[in-house]
């Protein structure tokens, strides 16, 4: 790695060696760094680019295919794993019973002020469901009386 005692000083010699490069090249000169001539070479002679005519919106239309697709992805995977997350609570609380609570108490580090903390972060996280769903709802319902 090279140090640069003088990192703003290094950067406008830099640019001003580019600056003197492309100004060579516009005219005709070749007095000034081999490797900044070829840059500039290369970006007065840029190749033509063979786009198509609705480049763009082939572009766009690909895009969103894709987020379409990865929402639709995401949307039942998430839909799968809330599906799974209630089965297994279920399960845990026909097996364990109503001793569960206290089971999860005695596992958590915290012990029953983490458990409880645990069930309300669980309430907060289907209050928030909830109400999305609800305002979902809402807004398909008021779109569809438009």
């Amino acid at each position: 790695m090279t140090h640069r005692p003088n990192f703003p000083d290094y950067e406008e010699a830099q640019w001003q060696a580019q600056e003197h490069a492309r100004l060579a090249v516009r005219e005709g000169t070749a007095d000034a760094d081999a490797s900044d001539l070829r840059v500039a070479r290369a970006l007065r002679q840029a190749p033509p680019i063979g786009l198509p005519i609705d480049f763009a919106a082939q572009v766009a239309g690909l895009a969103r295919v894709q987020a379409t697709n990865n929402s639709l992805f995401e949307q039942r995977l998430l839909r799968g794993l809330s599906v799974l997350f209630g089965l297994s609570a279920l399960v845990t609380v026909a097996w364990f019973g109503r001793s569960w609570p206290a089971d999860l108490a005695a596992i958590l580090p915290g012990g029953s002020e983490a458990a409880s903390w645990s069930m309300a972060a669980g309430l907060c996280v289907l209050g928030n469901w909830a109400l999305t769903l609800l305002r979902r709802k809402h807004e398909e319902r008021d779109a569809a009386s438009t």
